[in-house]
């Protein structure tokens, strides 16, 4: 037990008869007094409870650590792929202003005015490889989830 002397205050406390036999039992079988029983019981209290609450947020941590990680990870992803709509937008953005400036346009016909067969193909076309990347996406997070509740299983 506590080799140590320390200062002791004394205490009255009123306890079932049940509590005050296993007191006594754990002191009869380890050979010490009621009380130092008692303060073995509060301190292993203590250190259990501080034990917990470390296990706790480690386990909260690493949960927030995984999800996090798989943000990013698109998050990178998003990142990357606006950065190169950003940059092509850029270069549009010069050789129009160059074409408008060479052909001494006056004025600006949109696609609100007029849309051109031209225009109405490229956005078919825009159209289909947008829903066959979806349906692509769509496919993987099924097959994904698929393998998850295998592993589950």
């Amino acid at each position: 037990m506590n080799e140590k002397k320390t200062t002791k205050k004394g205490s009255y406390f009123l306890l079932s008869p049940e509590t005050k036999d296993k007191i006594q039992s754990i002191a009869d079988e380890k050979n010490v007094s009621q009380a130092d029983v008692i303060t073995e019981a509060i301190d292993h209290y203590y250190a259990d409870r501080n034990e917990k609450n470390v296990a706790l947020k480690n386990m909260i941590s690493d949960l927030m650590d995984e999800k996090l990680a798989t943000m990013q990870e698109k998050l990178q992803r998003i990142q990357v792929t606006g950065n190169v709509v950003d940059r092509d937008t850029k270069i549009l953005l010069e050789f129009m202003n160059h074409y408008y400036l060479i052909n001494e346009f006056k004025d600006l016909i949109t696609t609100e005015k007029y849309k051109t067969n031209g225009m109405q193909q490229a956005e078919e076309l825009i159209q289909k490889r947008i829903h066959k990347h979806r349906q692509k996406k769509l496919d993987y997070e099924k097959r994904k989830a698929q393998k998850q509740q295998e592993s589950e299983a």
